[in-house]
């Protein structure tokens, strides 16, 4: 079951961070044809926003989750550089950890209930609008997974630190 764990955060990691790159991709692409269209008028564009709407819609919140994934988002640390590897530090990561599942939790339901509740199309493409909606709660399903993982770890370093011992926070077997 480990195994299969493993690789599905890899999965999960690589589909994160290629579909923020496509979606970036395609914003560059298609903002450059609309200058490029701007001085030579040779199409008309007016899809374009619709389309760059939905990319970076997606190309936000899946980047954030990636970003939350490794950690790598950007966070206030004054006080966690100053606690340090301390109890006290440990503790306060905890509660921001907490915290940030609150969050998550909250922004995962209210997307969900935004996206079932979008019933309309956008007027060029006809697309409907939950494709755009979506991106927040399935960003919010992958954060507080990862939010979930991290204060798992923490906790087992606060409250059993001789737990971990190099070995994954997921393995059952211990």
């Amino acid at each position: 079951m480990l195994q299969f764990l493993i690789k599905l955060d890899c999965w999960i990691e690589r589909i994160l961070r290629w579909f923020s790159i496509g979606c970036m991709v395609m914003l560059a692409v298609v903002l450059t044809g609309v200058v490029f269209v701007r001085f030579v008028p040779i199409a008309n564009l007016s899809w374009s926003d619709e389309a760059i709407e939905w990319a970076f819609a997606w190309m936000v919140f899946m980047g954030a989750a990636a970003l939350w994934r490794r950690n790598e988002h950007f966070c206030v640390d004054a006080l966690s550089c100053k606690l340090g590897q301390l109890r006290s530090g440990l503790l306060h990561s905890l509660l921001v950890g907490v915290l940030s599942l609150s969050f998550f939790v909250i922004f995962t339901y209210y997307g969900y209930l935004l996206t079932i509740s979008a019933n309309d199309r956008s007027p060029i493409l006809e697309w409907p609008r939950p494709l755009w909606y979506a991106s927040m709660p399935i960003a919010g399903v992958i954060m507080t997974g990862y939010c979930i993982q991290s204060i798992i770890k923490m906790a087992l370093q606060i409250f059993a630190p001789g737990k971990l011992s190099g070995q994954p926070v997921l393995d059952r077997d211990q």
